[in-house]
């Protein structure tokens, strides 16, 4: 084995962590339509099966608008991001639940509705 190799197998971080540059969106997941809408809708648009649907988009605008103006909106949203994509996995990996969960955001999305332009 080379001394150059040995370094790097035996190179340890001590403090902070090293930083590892994650990917915004996750690939494995069949809803992310990043590049031709504003942003994931991880959940809605794996219920609904289109980021077009009018919910998806009012869920979005909703985002835009309200969520994207305060501090706790801006961290739910962050979070959100990082753990909707595991819904909509479990949704397409279980179809069976697409109803019900259109069901639990019919409400979310009528209150959305008032709030939208």
């Amino acid at each position: 084995m080379s001394s150059k190799r040995r370094k790097q197998q035996h190179h340890f971080h001590i403090g902070r962590k090293k930083k590892r540059k994650r990917d915004r969106f996750d690939s494995d997941c069949c809803c992310i339509v990043g590049e031709v809408f504003d942003g994931p809708c991880f959940v809605a648009t794996a219920a609904h099966g289109s980021a077009a649907a009018e919910p998806v988009r009012t869920l979005r605008a909703y985002r835009d608008q309200r969520l994207a103006r305060s501090y706790p909106g801006r961290v739910f949203t962050k979070v959100y991001y990082r753990y909707g994509r595991y819904g909509a996995r479990l949704l397409r990996a279980f179809p069976v639940f697409r109803p019900l969960v259109r069901l639990a955001l019919r409400p979310l999305v009528a209150y959305a509705r008032t709030r939208v332009r």
